[in-house]
């Protein structure tokens, strides 16, 4: 039951954070896909296999960092509680950054230009994107592109040192982005205008707040009682 109540949260604010980064995401990936005419495709079936590929990659990302945070945990187990509260500090991060109040988070894009170019170079041969595989192969590329969000979701996914954890709280934050993403036109640009009103900013925010100090907290608590 302890697992469930602590499981269904994190869910649920990794399916916020990406219903809350609609916003950037068809800034960047939105108009990723019309550069490439997925967006006027016959079918829409075509979008969907190029947002699969990008989540694929997330949750490919996901399953090796948190693989490899579980291995150090279970080596060390005193970093537990550290990585708990470290995922807590980037979720609290995250919700300040969606309440525009403290963007700091927006810093991790740097990181992701060493590897841009290369992948970049990597996608050209995919182009035309004029079959399923490469529509799909475009959308793995493509889930590396530098996005403090995505960043910030992924170090706090891994955080939690479990890497089928890790990997469905991103599965969980791409289908989040996913509506937006699909809509088509006036729709898309509705549901980001929703997505920017203060209010709704503000009540997201404070939501993924009280569930850092919860994860932050209850690491801490969970030590003493043992």
């Amino acid at each position: 039951m302890n697992a469930l109540v602590d499981w269904l949260p994190a869910l649920s604010s990794a399916f916020l954070l990406g219903i809350m980064s609609s916003g950037h995401c068809l800034g960047m990936c939105g108009g990723i896909a019309c550069a490439l005419g997925l967006q006027t495709s016959k079918s829409k079936f075509t979008l969907l296999i190029y947002h699969t590929g990008r989540i694929t990659s997330y949750a490919l990302l996901a399953l090796l960092f948190g693989a490899t945070l579980q291995h150090l945990a279970h080596q060390q187990p005193f970093l537990a509680p550290i990585l708990r509260s470290m995922a807590g500090l980037l979720l609290l991060a995250m919700a300040l950054h969606i309440a525009n109040i403290w963007s700091g988070i927006t810093q991790l894009e740097r990181i992701g230009t060493h590897w841009w170019k290369p992948i970049q170079n990597l996608a050209k041969p995919l182009l035309p994107a004029n079959t399923n595989l490469k529509v799909f192969a475009l959308g793995l590329l493509w889930g590396w592109l530098p996005c403090a969000l995505v960043y910030s979701t992924l170090a706090w996914s891994a955080s939690r040192a479990d890497a089928a954890e890790s990997a469905i709280l991103m599965i969980f934050f791409g289908l989040g982005t996913a509506p937006a993403l699909l809509a088509s036109g006036f729709f898309s640009q509705q549901l980001k205008t929703l997505f920017q009103k203060t209010t709704w900013r503000y009540a997201a925010a404070f939501l993924l707040c009280a569930y850092a100090l919860w994860t932050i907290s209850s690491a801490w608590m969970h030590l003493g009682h043992h």
